[in-house]
This record gives C-alpha cells, sequence and structure tokens, in this order.
C-alpha cells in the first residue's frame, strides 16, 4: 500500500460518509478497487457507498452469466464483496440518498428486467430487494474543509491517487483558468 493509499484510508476512516460517497464517484478505474473494496469492507460503509459500488460493477452482466460467488472476494469482484457483506449484515446504515449517478435508472431497469426472466432461486446469488429499488436518504453534502472542490491538500491527494478532480488546485490558480477559459469562449480573448 502506498503512502496516498494509507493518507486516503486515513482520512476517510475519520471522515462522514458524505465525504465516502463524493470519494467513490471520483472514482474513474479498476485501479481505485482497492480503495472501493476497502470502504465496503468497513463497518460504517454507507448503503449509498455500497449500492454506488454494486452498479459500478454491472450486475445485470453478472445476471446474464450466473456464477456462485468466491468465498473470499476481493477488489477485483466488487459485485461479489457487496453480496456477501449485505448476507452478513453489513451496509444497513442509510442516511445517504443513492442518485442516479450512483444508480442511474436505466440501469437499474435493466438489472430489474434480467431479474424477472430468471425464475426464483435459479441464480447462484440473491440480490436483495434494495439493491434492485434503492430509495430514501438524504443527499450527500461534502463538509467543505473536507472537500477536494476546496481544501488544497485534500485536492492533491485526489489528483495524486487518479481521482477525478478539477486540472486546477483550489484557489486562484482555479479561478484564474476559469475566468481564461471563459473569455476564450466568449471570443475576447485569443
Amino acid at each position: 500500500m502506498s503512502d496516498n493509499d494509507f493518507r486516503i484510508r486515513n482520512l476517510l476512516k475519520h471522515a462522514p460518509q458524505d465525504l465516502w460517497l463524493d470519494t467513490i464517484r471520483r472514482a474513474r478505474s479498476d485501479a481505485h478497487n482497492g480503495l472501493i473494496h476497502w470502504m465496503l469492507s468497513q463497518p460504517q460503509c454507507d448503503f449509498a457507498v455500497a449500492a454506488h459500488a454494486f452498479y459500478r460493477s454491472n450486475p445485470a452482466q453478472h445476471v446474464d452469466r450466473p456464477q456462485p460467488l468466491p468465498a473470499r472476494p476481493g477488489p477485483d469482484n466488487l459485485f461479489a464483496v457487496v453480496l456477501f457483506n449485505w448476507d452478513t449484515g453489513s451496509f444497513r446504515t442509510h442516511n445517504l440518498m443513492v442518485e442516479a449517478q450512483d444508480a442511474h435508472p436505466r440501469m437499474m431497469s435493466r438489472l430489474n428486467q434480467k431479474l424477472l426472466v430468471h425464475a426464483t432461486n435459479s441464480l447462484p446469488f440473491h440480490i436483495p430487494t434494495e439493491f434492485q429499488r434503492p430509495q430514501g436518504g438524504v443527499p450527500a453534502q461534502v463538509p467543505s474543509q473536507l472537500s477536494p472542490d476546496t481544501d488544497p491538500r485534500i485536492w492533491s491527494l485526489y489528483a495524486d491517487l487518479g481521482l477525478n478532480v478539477p486540472d486546477q488546485p483550489p484557489g486562484l490558480g482555479r479561478k484564474l483558468a476559469s475566468a481564461k477559459n471563459l473569455i476564450r469562449k466568449i471570443g475576447l480573448g485569443r
């Protein structure tokens, strides 16, 4: 584990779940699955974080090509991690809202259509109804002192890890770059 991996886990360990959800939303690729796996393994992980990871794993594909879940799923199988941890009692805290960016309505509809095709108990795993139609919770609101959009130190950590953050760190530099871009768009600058 790199120093940055340790730093982000330490940051998240002491942060509200709003930052966890914001962080998983910023994850760009499978390179972040280790961090997501760690989040899903923590007892305080909110249902919305798990739902995002679940839909990130393309559950309809797993229903199309059903395989038994491994006994000890790792970061390369977030679908199994979510279902396995749900079965062991995780993700029962549901304070945050699962929004379209976490579980797109088309993805949910596609999953539910595929589940209708399969007879009850014909799959080697069970997808809880909570994941099929997530509801409840409040929208995430990351405190500004913990947001990579406003704190340069957190922005730097997220940028170093390859998480989706603006190209410029928060502050005057980003404001100037934004102003130059606006001037260029309206045709006043060359």
